[in-house]
């Protein structure tokens, strides 16, 4: 097995003293944060928009469960392939295809008349949008070294939940002034946006890049060490489903989504319905979860990557901080399931979304420490684990739900989830990678 230790010389990378200082990285990490914001405020504003669509639609509970997983099986499906094309294409083209489409779909989602047509453009919707955050990853790895990777992943993921977060409030407010249809059209008109400005700045290379001095070149160059010690070209996708540590980084992070595609289907719906809330009042406490994960993805990512250097392991590093996360993650399910207000409830939400979200840049750094120059296609097998969890977690939850009489029981499974999760990053190793140099 391939044993790594830190070593600080990767990011002091020497150079002229009287040569142009550059820090043209920043604007790649303020893309992809960016990126990941309006992913998940175009992916969240629908469980904000569900009790206007189903009662215009004329949609039951399970036909929007359906709805909401139709996007995860079409995510799920072409994810891997899209990581896979962005380790060979690059990732400024795919980007720019992938937010494009997304946000069209996102503009069409207001236009729909009835279920099969919502149906069809949310799946579309979801192929649209799988690869984006592979391929981010990607990008980010190219662009940093090895030593800021869990702070950067996190800085993306942190994006990512400050558009969960601001979406439901967001939504509300715009579908009372606007109506449903017009806000999804405003949303996806954001996305177009984005791709202009970064079609026109990024490079997938820092040095075909005319922003990026010499300095700043050298840092990253010698921080990428870790990349050229595999192949020079990304590898066969069948050496993925060989991998033990991969099918563990798999069923690891479909524990991870479980609970979290709950937050961003039916959370809205059950302080609505089971403690009494107004829809503005449930808009606002939604935000409170993914708020409490955009911390967390920040400081997941600081603190494995301070772990990483004070014990010179990469496996303790990042393992310990997955562990740690996915329990305290089930004492938060646990304590919402019994409950009674809806504001412990929502807090409880909050500690365990904030809890599993520690371990989210964690697990896609250790994706990319594995994978290496096939790192788009690593995270992509990861991310379909994800999808496979957005499936199933909307619909159990509605089953649940009408089952039991509430969705409390939904939390009492997450609790066994997580914990399934925490053993599983025991089997995890970012030390191992994909192909041996």
């Amino acid at each position: 097995m391939t044993q790594w230790r830190y070593n600080a010389a990767v990011t002091d990378a020497p150079g002229p003293s009287t040569a142009r200082r550059t820090n043209a990285r920043r604007i790649v990490l303020l893309f992809a944060f960016s990126a990941a914001f309006i992913t998940y405020l175009d992916r969240v504003c629908i469980s904000a928009a569900a009790p206007s669509m189903t009662a215009d639609l004329g949609l039951s509970t399970t036909q929007m469960g359906y709805v909401f997983s139709i996007f995860a099986l079409a995510y799920g499906v072409f994810e891997i392939p899209m990581g896979w094309l962005g380790d060979r294409t690059g990732q400024r083209s795919l980007l720019t295809r992938i937010v494009g489409g997304w946000s069209v779909f996102t503009v069409l989602t207001g236009v729909v008349r009835g279920y099969w047509s919502l149906l069809a453009v949310r799946f579309v919707f979801g192929a649209a949008e799988a690869g984006a955050f592979p391929t981010l990853a990607r990008a980010l790895a190219r662009w940093f070294p090895l030593a800021q990777r869990g702070r950067t992943t996190g800085v993306m993921w942190m994006g990512a939940r400050l558009g969960g977060s601001l979406a439901p409030p967001l939504a509300v407010y715009m579908i009372a002034g606007l109506g449903w249809r017009s806000t999804f059209f405003v949303f996806g008109l954001v996305g177009v946006v984005w791709c202009w400005f970064f079609w026109s700045w990024y490079r997938d290379e820092p040095s075909q890049h005319p922003a990026v001095g010499p300095v700043e070149r050298a840092e990253i160059e010698a921080g990428r060490l870790d990349l050229r010690s595999g192949p020079a070209r990304p590898v066969p996708l069948l050496e993925v489903f060989r991998s033990r540590n991969m099918w563990a980084l798999f069923w690891m992070y479909f524990c991870s989504a479980y609970g979290f595609f709950f937050f961003v289907t039916w959370l809205p719906t059950y302080l609505m319905d089971e403690h009494g809330l107004s829809l503005e009042r449930s808009g606002v406490y939604s935000a409170l979860p993914l708020f409490a994960g955009a911390i967390a993805c920040l400081t997941g990512g600081a603190v494995s990557d301070w772990l990483v250097q004070r014990t010179g392991s990469l496996r303790w590093g990042r393992r310990s901080v997955g562990v740690g996360g996915f329990l305290l993650a089930s004492v938060g399910f646990g304590g919402a399931a019994v409950a009674h207000d809806p504001l412990a409830a929502i807090l409880w939400l909050a500690f365990a979304q904030g809890a599993q979200d520690l371990t989210m840049p964690v697990a896609w750094a250790t994706c990319v420490d594995v994978g290496r120059h096939s790192g788009g296609t690593t995270t992509g097998f990861m991310n379909t684990a994800s999808s496979l969890s957005a499936m199933l977690s909307p619909i159990t939850a509605a089953w649940l739900q009408q089952t039991f009489g509430s969705f409390n029981a939904m939390f009492a499974t997450a609790v066994g989830v997580y914990f399934i999760g925490a053993l599983l990053w025991f089997l995890i190793d970012p030390e191992e990678p994909l192909v041996k140099a």
